[in-house]
């Protein structure tokens, strides 16, 4: 379905363990052009709303064009904040909270997302990780900010620093 290339801009190698985080770091990563195909392809699957599949509906409904769902704007900053962060030693995603899509993401909008770590703390319940959880800014090529919302990893604590 998606045809991309990883995107290389903004890979923070270097970032391996919970340790090698700081609460107040900045990241500026990715550049996904939005295509109409895929756009097509995810709305046909998972959100099929006339404006996400359907041209001449998004343009009746007053949204100027095809339109992408949501979920995909999501789905997409997870990729590429997969690929920014290669060798993270990410265990899971609990979640992420306080989604808000602010400006609707059209054919050719090329997404990049600027995220902070906002948090971070070793679990006591998982002594071999902690938490640390991003503010994301998801934005287009004007640096239009289109989506935003907390993401929380679990990433493996160093074991040469807590043995």
């Amino acid at each position: 379905m998606y045809q991309q290339e990883p995107s290389r801009r903004g890979v923070f190698p270097d970032k391996r363990w919970f340790e090698d985080f700081s609460i107040g770091e900045q990241f500026e990563f990715g550049d996904w052009e939005m295509c109409r195909q895929e756009m097509i392809e995810f709305a046909t699957l998972y959100d099929p709303e006339p404006f996400h599949v359907d041209e001449a509906a998004a343009v009746a409904l007053g949204w100027g064009g095809l339109i992408a769902s949501g979920p995909q704007v999501l789905s997409i900053w997870r990729r590429l904040s997969k690929e920014a962060f290669p060798n993270a030693k990410t265990v899971i995603s609990p979640g992420w909270d306080n989604i808000r899509w602010l400006q609707p993401v059209h054919v050719g909008d090329r997404l990049f997302s600027r995220t902070e770590l906002v948090e971070m703390r070793p679990l006591a319940s998982r002594p071999g990780e902690g938490m640390i959880k991003f503010r994301v800014e998801i934005r287009r090529q004007e640096e239009q900010l289109v989506t935003t919302l907390d993401s929380t990893w679990f990433v493996r604590r160093n074991p040469d620093l807590n043995a």
